[in-house]
């Protein structure tokens, strides 16, 4: 009968194969096992303050967030806003077109005064009394019309045509824009 060859164990064979686990003091655990017990973070949506007490957070904060901070001058936002104005209502830059004008061929101001204005038409030599009248009407209808205009394109917002008027003819659209 032959001899079968004799196994050779060596000392560098894996013959046992264990999980350690390092949140438990570097606990054994047999690689078997089907599940551990672990306290995991859930991610979830959530509402993550922007302020503490009244403060916006630091640029590194917001950074951490994922957030910048943009400024805007006072000349983009307005020239935003007039432009929004001029497209929801193009009759507006006609009118406010009008206005301009009147002031103009009186040598006044943007930011005339009712009273200016009034004077200006009353000094026109140009004009005869019944002329002087009609012109002071039809610029009191021009003036209803634009409140009208702004009234539409800014429902809600306690504008008057008559306090934004310098910055209606400020950012009116070149002719033929916004109309």
């Amino acid at each position: 009968m032959s001899e079968e060859p004799a196994i050779v164990e060596l000392d560098t064979d894996i013959v046992k194969t264990v999980l350690v686990d390092a949140q438990g003091g570097n606990a054994e655990i047999d690689i078997k096992t089907p599940y551990i017990v672990r306290e995991v973070l859930v991610t979830q949506r959530q509402r993550i303050p922007l302020y503490t007490n009244g403060t916006l957070k630091s640029t590194d904060a917001l950074a951490a967030l994922g957030l910048t901070v943009r400024e805007y001058t006072r000349l983009e936002v307005e020239t935003e806003q007039y432009a929004s104005y001029y497209e929801q209502n193009p009759t507006l830059a006609t009118r406010v077109r009008q206005y301009a004008a009147i002031l103009t061929a009186y040598g006044l101001e943007a930011t005339a005064t009712s009273d200016q204005i009034a004077a200006a038409i009353q000094a026109d030599t140009t004009k005869t009394d019944a002329e002087k009248t009609t012109a002071a009407a039809s610029l009191l209808t021009l003036i209803h019309d634009i409140e009208i205009n702004v009234d539409e394109v800014c429902p809600g917002e306690g504008l008057t045509a008559w306090t934004i008027m310098p910055k209606l003819i400020r950012y009116l659209p070149a002719e033929g824009e916004g109309e």
